[in-house]
């Protein structure tokens, strides 16, 4: 179980990023259901030192009020937030805050495929059993 903070509005928790030898820790991230997939600030490919590879992808994205951003999507050995961990996922990398007070938005791509419960009584995130 992922205990969650309410803070400004919105649901913020913290992940972990694996690739090869390599993982980050991640603050400030935001659990969005409204998000399809998970975006993380680019940043953070950088401090792990992630090369781009032939099978990354260049993809739009569209955010509420239509504005329109670019982002590389790369796959990544592991994803985990609290117990909740999927493996060989695919995330996007972009800019997600112009102002740098968001690290990431976990999207329905983590929530859904890791069996994700939010209990907005408790403020926690767990698996479905």
């Amino acid at each position: 179980m992922n205990k969650l903070q309410y803070k400004k509005g919105l649901l913020y928790t913290s992940i972990e990023l694996k690739f090869g030898e390599k993982n980050i820790i991640i603050e400030d991230v935001i659990i969005d259901t409204g998000a399809s997939h998970t975006i993380i600030t680019t940043e953070y490919l950088e401090e792990m030192d992630i090369p781009l590879l032939d099978d990354d992808e260049l993809v739009k994205s569209t955010g509420y009020g239509g504005v329109a951003c670019y982002s590389i999507r790369k796959r990544l050995d592991e994803i985990k937030c609290g117990n909740l961990i999927l493996k060989d996922i695919k995330l996007d990398f972009g800019v997600i805050d112009p102002k740098d007070r968001i690290n990431g938005l976990i999207g329905l791509d983590f929530l859904i495929g890791s069996k994700a419960i939010i209990d907005l009584v408790d403020l926690t995130l767990s698996e479905k059993e």
